[in-house]
């Protein structure tokens, strides 16, 4: 590495180093611009210093290395930075109208557990299946990788299991416990997830976990692993269960959908969607809807009634431990982990929320309580 190309890592970890101070999540830079910062939801300034074209160019001529010039004909590029030991970072580099910008997600060195995420308990039962799919959903940010770090980790530290894993790149780190744990990223390890897949087949895995589906040769392979008895884990960029299996089916052409459709009513585990909410206290609260395998979800993905998942997760809540993003969002809000406004932000949808709250005798109860505390308190201040 150049001199120039060391001083401008020095300086990358300095930067580093004060997202971590602040507990920030992403760091952002680009051409011409001052360094920014993702904490706690907002973008926020973290140093009025700012970057020349030719600092960032030599920044990406560093984190590309042998990379750059298939860079240059991409205009994208995927990677992993390390500082130090201790901290890792997802990095994504690419074009725009001023030049070049990068974008460093924090990968947390700690794999937290499912209660420490304050993520639902009945995601505790993905870590006991033997088999089928088991679908992370959500926008980029909302913590699919997070939790399924999580319930992995889980599942190395409690069975003798063989975990393959296919990431682009690799995020969270399993280190062997009980389970022994194989971490292959795309670029480096291997060439596509579908190749990888494929090949995973005969190198003797309990559960393979694919970084996310991307098109019709990853999703087909990932049907034959589950077919063959095999428990496969992924991630879609889809916002809940219903919208997940309809993305999902129209991957494959329309004469391959039927099969489709019933290779999913057979194997379908659970499809877990969320959204990261900055709650009242300034933290971020995670909304999760959990659509888990029954009867009636099987019949409804086979006989093609999508439309009617929604109304099949909330009537079986009880019993299958599903949950709707709307009664999520009610829940936080009957906590006071977020308020009523934010819930109608986040919601799948709002007039269905608005009659959840109209409807319900618990947060009426404890609104009419408050407000005779706030009158009281306004009493007694006049």
């Amino acid at each position: 590495m150049s001199l120039v190309n060391q001083d401008v890592m020095k300086q990358l970890d300095v930067w580093l180093t004060m997202l971590i101070e602040v507990e920030g999540a992403d760091l952002h830079i680009k051409s011409n611009s001052a360094i920014r910062a993702r904490v706690k939801s907002d973008i926020v300034l973290l140093s009025k210093e700012v970057i020349e074209a030719e600092t960032i160019e030599a920044l990406v001529k560093a984190l590309t290395g042998d990379a750059y010039e298939s860079f240059k004909e991409t205009k994208e590029f995927d990677g992993a930075y390390s500082l130090s030991t201790k901290y890792r970072f997802r990095v994504n580099i690419y074009m725009h109208i001023g030049g070049f910008a990068i974008a460093f997600r924090l990968i947390p060195s700690y794999i937290k557990t499912i209660e420490e995420l304050n993520l639902p308990t009945a995601l505790h039962k993905l870590a006991h299946l033997r088999r089928g799919l088991v679908l992370v959903t959500g926008t980029t940010g909302s913590g699919k990788s997070t939790t399924l770090a999580s319930i992995v980790e889980e599942i190395n530290k409690t069975y003798h299991h063989h975990i393959i894993t296919i990431e682009d790149p690799i995020e969270y780190v399993h280190n062997d416990a009980k389970s022994i744990v194989e971490q292959r990223e795309l670029g480096l390890h291997t060439n596509s997830f579908s190749r990888a897949l494929r090949a995973a087949m005969r190198e003797d895995p309990d559960i393979i976990v694919v970084g996310e589906i991307r098109d019709l040769a990853t999703a087909e392979s990932i049907l034959q692993a589950v077919n063959t008895g095999h428990l496969v884990f992924s991630t879609v960029h889809t916002l809940d269960a219903r919208e997940t299996i309809d993305r999902l089916i129209a991957i494959f052409p329309t004469n391959e959908q039927n099969r489709v459709r019933a290779t999913l009513a057979a194997t379908l585990e659970a499809v877990i969607s969320q959204r990261l909410i900055k709650g009242i206290s300034g933290d971020m609260v995670p909304a999760i809807e959990m659509m888990f395998r029954s009867p009636l979800i099987q019949e409804l993905i086979r006989s093609k009634r999508d439309n009617e998942i929604q109304d099949a997760i909330e009537k079986e809540g009880i019993m299958f431990d599903s949950i709707t993003f709307n009664q999520a969002l009610f829940d936080l809000t009957l906590a006071e982990k977020i308020t009523e406004e934010q819930a109608y932000q986040y919601a799948s949808s709002p007039s269905d929320l608005k009659l959840m709250f109209t409807m319900s005798q618990e947060y009426e109860k404890k609104y009419k309580n408050n407000k005779k505390e706030d009158d009281l308190f306004l009493k007694e201040e006049s």
